[in-house]
């Protein structure tokens, strides 16, 4: 089995190299690391947790307790975290969190248990203030994923309310001006930042929002799908729906083909995140491309001691298949 001094001899380093880069300290050179990591990966070699937690006073985990209805979401999350964490020796722990009186347990325990380095919070956790205030009580580092309160740890955020007026744009510039929108689910923070930017886009084309347009969501197909069915159910129906993720979209996608609409002659549907379902979908939907694994990962650096690039967090608009000119 290879010891630690093996990777120092196969990469050209001292032990003391290796220890730094294997304990994810700040500062260390990405010449330095990626030496190491190449050698660490050449001779398969384990670091023993146990005992390089003994060694310091580091735990090398980082948790990441969540909720959100939105798999895809939480696993591009996941990925690019997991990810940044094993690039520094690091280990994401993961855990569902359920909204109910059991939820501060449950945080407590995990930090009481794992000791981590840090932790990840995103929607709807990372705006709850008896999340955050607990989090703190115990002076975890946080980094808030989405986060749009003024609460403990950082946080990283893209321009919902910018790109969702984009989104408004792009479908006024088909032709329509009936536009449904479903609502985030009403606990994000980020549900306001969306809702607004919609409100924006109609502004800018002169057009008063009407209530019965507005339905709410939960970020699931299921709540996407009814407030679908609630919008074509009007004695005027939109001519297009922005749901603000594309789970919604997709329900909202199922229900016009169930009534035998067609997408985007009779119904335009755009989404929200870029999700592999919103590719994949018939037609492939049009959508915001959100960098959400650049998220994860960012949020990760953050808490390992790097530094955040904002230029990096880019969101995109993705036009698709599933809006086009208003026919007629």
């Amino acid at each position: 089995m290879p010891t630690i001094r093996d990777v120092a001899q196969h990469a050209g380093v001292s032990m003391k190299s290796v220890s730094r880069v294997l304990n994810g300290e700040a500062h260390v050179r990405p010449q330095l690391r990626d030496r190491v990591m190449a050698a660490v990966e050449a001779l398969d070699f384990r670091p023993n947790l146990a005992a390089r937690q003994l060694a310091g006073h580091k735990s090398f985990i980082i948790a990441y307790p969540f909720n959100n209805p939105s798999a895809a979401y939480i696993t591009e999350i996941l990925m690019g975290a997991a990810r940044t964490c094993r690039d520094h020796g690091y280990h994401l722990v993961s855990e569902p969190v359920e909204l109910d009186d059991q939820m501060l347990p449950v945080i407590e325990r995990l930090i009481t248990t794992l000791r981590p380095d840090g932790m990840i919070l995103t929607p709807p956790l990372c705006d709850m203030p008896a999340v955050v205030e607990h989090v703190a009580r115990f002076k975890v580092p946080l980094v808030r994923i989405a986060g749009g309160l003024d609460l403990y740890g950082e946080s990283i955020v893209i321009d919902d309310r910018t790109i969702s007026r984009a989104m408004v744009a792009h479908l006024m510039e088909k032709g329509h001006r009936r536009i449904g929108f479903v609502l985030p689910h009403p606990e994000h923070a980020l549900a306001q930042r969306r809702f607004r930017g919609y409100l924006d886009g109609l502004a800018e084309a002169g057009i008063e929002p009407e209530p019965a347009l507005i339905q709410p969501g939960r970020f699931d197909l299921e709540s996407g799908a009814q407030a679908a069915a609630a919008l074509l159910d009007l004695p005027l129906p939109p001519t297009a729906i922005f749901a603000s993720n594309d789970d919604m979209a997709l329900g909202a996608l199922r229900v016009a083909h169930s009534r035998g609409l067609s997408v985007p002659d009779d119904l335009a549907i755009a989404g929200f995140d870029d999700s592999p379902a919103s590719r994949l979908a018939y037609p492939a939907l049009t959508t915001v491309r959100q960098p959400t694994q650049l998220l994860g990962a960012a949020a990760a650096t953050i808490l390992l001691g790097g530094a955040l690039d904002p230029a990096a967090i880019k969101h995109e608009l993705l036009i698709r298949g599933s809006t086009a000119k208003l026919a007629g």
